[in-house]
């Protein structure tokens, strides 16, 4: 036992030290006067629509998760999707790479573990095809309606990107990495043996789900940026869904802090982004909306997430007092 809780350890604080690693890196040049800058540009109607693309992403996200929770014959309803999405939110925020949603359905039904990490695997799936194909069209709207020459490093990465995905894939629904029989290449092998599901009229629902859950991420990002002075809808939303795309192979933080900022900067930067605050850097504006994303759809549905666990939690203590 005690050496279990020492891993805990060890393992909590190699995950915190990454994560301070990165946001001291990416954040050593704001200033602090930019930080104050920040918050005097708060505005309530730039929020407002922010938080309705907040909450109506995570209703999309629901959605896509009943239809995969029925294709996979669970008893489940809406609370039950909305319970362990929100729940899944808290576990996301506390595992770099968001590793610990794996586990939000378990308990959904207690006998079928394995069925119900496989419902989040395809859930991921999803996700994945989603933001890496937004990110794929986004590249293209840039280079042919902005005018701004791509470069070739970045040509290079994308096309690595893409093969690497496809190789690791491969390798791993064919064992090749842990072994035919390890749950991992199973898991693989079976997504590989059900990618012909999307293309069912659950599938296509599901996928219509998934596209309108991360558009409404990427035109909050595109809102917050205009809150602060940056870009254009258009601009902003390609910056956007490019820096998304990027993060999908970047899962080492926690709540993946560090990472979104300089992504969003790397991408903003790369379109040339001119920003009509003059008292704000790039940066400083980067930080300001990944702070902002991590509050209103990482933090609140996990604390929300938190509250349901705990307020099941003592109803099912009362009812065991009580009998």
């Amino acid at each position: 036992m005690e050496k279990i809780v020492r891993n805990k350890v060890l393992s909590w604080t190699f995950k915190i030290a990454i994560t301070l690693i990165f946001i001291i890196i990416v954040n050593k040049s704001v200033s602090g006067k930019e930080l104050h800058v920040i918050s005097e540009h708060l505005s309530l109607y730039h929020i407002l629509i922010a938080i309705f693309f907040s909450i109506t992403g995570l209703i999309f996200q629901v959605k896509r998760w009943e239809i995969i929770l029925r294709y996979q014959k669970f008893q489940a309803n809406s609370t039950v999707a909305w319970k362990t999405i929100l729940w899944g939110n808290l576990l996301a925020f506390i595992t770099p790479g968001r590793l610990g949603e794996l586990f939000r359905g378990l308990k959904i039904a207690e006998n079928r573990t394995g069925d119900s990490l496989f419902a989040v695997i395809i859930d991921k799936l999803f996700i994945v095809t989603t933001v890496l194909f937004t990110g794929f069209v986004c590249l293209l709207i840039q280079i042919l309606f902005f005018n701004i020459p791509i470069t070739f490093k970045m040509k290079l990465f994308l096309v690595l990107v893409l093969l690497m995905s496809a190789v690791g894939f491969v390798l791993l629904s064919t064992g090749r990495v842990f072994g035919k029989n390890h749950i991992v290449s199973r898991y693989f092998n079976t997504v590989l043996l059900n990618l012909p599901r999307l293309f069912t009229p659950a599938g296509r629902r599901a996928l219509f789900y998934s596209f309108s859950a991360h558009l409404c991420l990427v035109f909050q990002t595109a809102v917050l940026f205009i809150m602060f002075g940056c870009g254009n809808p258009i601009i902003n939303s390609a910056a956007a869904g490019e820096a998304y795309g990027l993060m999908l192979f970047l899962p080492f933080t926690i709540g993946n802090m560090g990472v979104r900022e300089g992504s969003f900067h790397f991408f903003l930067s790369h379109l040339d982004v001119c920003c009509h605050n003059n008292l704000l850097s790039l940066k400083a504006t980067s930080l300001g909306v990944s702070l902002l994303i991590l509050i209103m759809n990482i933090i609140a549905p996990a604390f929300v997430g938190l509250l349901w666990y705990l307020f099941d939690s003592s109803l099912r203590k009362k009812q065991m007092e009580s009998t």
